[in-house]
This record gives C-alpha cells, sequence and structure tokens, in this order.
C-alpha cells in the first residue's frame, strides 16, 4: 500500500490532537508558560510525526481561551467541572477549541479522535463519557 499525501497529513493531524491533548493534561496538572510547554513536548519522540503549527495552534488557542472554554463547558454541562476528571476534561477542552474557535476539521472528526484519545489514557469508561458529553456539547451548541 502507498501512503498518499492525505493519509501522511491525516496522520500528522491525529499525532497533534493527541500531542496537544498530552500537553493540556500536562498544563493543566502543573501550569507553564507557552513557551515551555511548547518547548517540553517538541522535544517529544512523536513530534516529528506531528505538524507542529497545528500541535502549536491547539495549546496556545487552549490556554488563551481557557476561561472561556472552561465557562462553555460549565454552561454546557449538569456535572460541575471540577468534578470532571482531569484526563477527560484535556481532552474536553481540546474538543472545545477546535469546535468554537478553530473550525478547521469536521466536529465528527474531532468527536472521533476524542473517543480514541479517551480510550487510550481514559479510564475504563470514560469514552463512553467523551461520547455523550461531546455529542450533548454538539447539540446545545448549534
Amino acid at each position: 500500500m502507498t501512503v498518499s499525501a492525505k493519509m501522511r497529513n491525516t496522520n500528522r493531524n491525529i499525532w497533534s490532537r493527541r500531542l496537544a491533548f498530552q500537553a493540556i493534561y500536562s498544563w493543566s496538572i502543573n501550569p507553564c508558560s507557552i513557551e515551555d510547554l511548547l518547548g517540553l513536548f517538541s522535544n517529544d519522540t512523536n513530534f516529528g510525526k506531528s505538524d507542529s503549527d497545528y500541535f502549536n495552534n491547539i495549546i496556545t488557542g487552549v490556554i488563551n481561551n481557557i476561561q472561556h472554554i472552561d465557562d462553555s463547558i460549565q454552561d454546557k454541562s449538569d456535572i460541575d467541572i471540577t468534578k470532571i476528571n482531569i484526563v477527560e476534561l484535556s481532552i474536553i477542552r481540546c474538543y472545545v477549541f477546535e469546535i468554537i474557535y478553530n473550525k478547521k476539521f469536521p466536529y465528527e472528526v474531532i468527536i472521533s479522535e476524542s473517543i480514541k484519545l479517551a480510550k487510550k489514557f481514559g479510564g475504563q469508561d470514560s469514552y463512553k463519557f467523551i461520547n455523550a458529553f461531546l455529542e450533548n456539547y454538539k447539540k446545545l451548541e448549534e
């Protein structure tokens, strides 16, 4: 099978989202400057697989708009944001940034990637929570 440019770009986007989620998770636990965070993750062995501009866009966008993003999450949730597991919250924050500010990809792609992140990094059933939360969020956003 030959790897097309579209496939390569899609894979780079997936790695960008994955590393961005990890960076936002890290920042949520141990706040630091955007520059320090970008520097830390640019040394990750998988960083070369990502689109650095897209990665930087997500990180910078989430952190610079964190209050609006968290307010939006709280407004569209029956769960107090402080009760959401930090892994799940980090995934949700990246999703909300993509939906509100970036709008580069269809929400179905972002939901699918978010569920995959929850399966890989979250608890046993966190992907179910992520799926339900994000679907509901999108309905309320429309």
